[in-house]
């Protein structure tokens, strides 16, 4: 399985969340998730979404009916095995007692002495062998693998109001770096772009431009960490803001959390 259209990548990790996607489908996406970490931060961001329904779930109890059929399809529990019955063994005469088998006769000298030679024509190849056969191998130990280091990855999820415009944003600081999945459309965009803010306690730092449809990447400062981050979205001149800081009115903001 290769997903890479984003809205695809979306809908198959909302459906893994709620459950809906089954069978040979939830198998194979279950495999690309191990592989792909950016599909994994999405899987968790959907599931940290998904959680907070759970708790207005009342508990209902299943109809007597629901267990009448369990009951059906596993079938009655299997009857014991009857003990087996105790057999009597006949007692049976002794056989007659055989006569000694003969000694056998001992071996010629002829084949005595065929037998030596062949043994010592064995312990003098073994030794000649050893001697000029193939230089010891030398056993070398293999090269130590270098350590694996966990990547950090935080999740966040930013929807402009009265609009179906969002983005999904996986933040790696390993790499610097912010993954910016945009989705639907932004109706009072007109001749503006839209400008992605790291809110610090310094200030806001510009982060870099948001698409407006598929993926993009965006630049991240090095030293961002912490158990989340905030960021928030700006309505900026076409190109970003030419200040280094928000000129327009900020649409959106909230948390990046860390999911890996």
């Amino acid at each position: 399985m290769k997903v890479q259209n984003a809205q695809l990548r979306q809908m198959l990790a909302a459906e893994y969340a709620l459950g809906t996607l089954r069978g040979r489908a939830r198998r194979r996406f279950e495999k690309l998730v191990q592989k792909d970490h950016d599909l994994r931060a999405v899987v968790t961001l959907w599931e940290t979404r998904l959680a907070g329904l759970a708790d207005d779930v009342q508990p209902v109890a299943p109809a007597p009916s629901v267990w009448q059929f369990i009951q059906q399809r596993i079938g009655p529990a299997p009857e014991a095995a009857p003990a087996p019955r105790a057999t009597v063994t006949p007692i049976r005469k002794p056989a007659a007692a055989t006569p000694p088998a003969a000694a056998p006769k001992p071996p010629p000298p002829w084949r005595i002495l065929a037998g030596l030679a062949t043994a010592a024509a064995v312990v003098l190849a073994v030794l000649f062998g050893s001697r000029v056969g193939t230089p010891p191998v030398v056993a070398t130990a293999p090269p130590a693998a270098s350590p694996v280091v966990p990547q950090t990855i935080y999740v966040s999820l930013l929807r402009l109001p009265e609009s179906d415009m969002q983005w999904t944003l996986s933040v790696k600081p390993q790499l610097d770096q912010v993954i910016a999945v945009a989705s639907g459309a932004y109706p009072k965009l007109g001749e503006h772009s839209l400008e992605l803010w790291l809110i610090t306690d310094a200030g806001p730092v510009s982060l870099g431009l948001l698409p407006t449809a598929g993926e993009g990447q965006l630049k991240l400062p090095p030293g961002v960490g912490g158990e989340r981050l905030t960021l928030a979205v700006s309505l900026e001149p076409v190109g970003g803001s030419p200040t280094g800081k928000p000129t327009g009115p900020v649409l959106t903001s909230g948390p990046a959390i860390k999911a890996a």
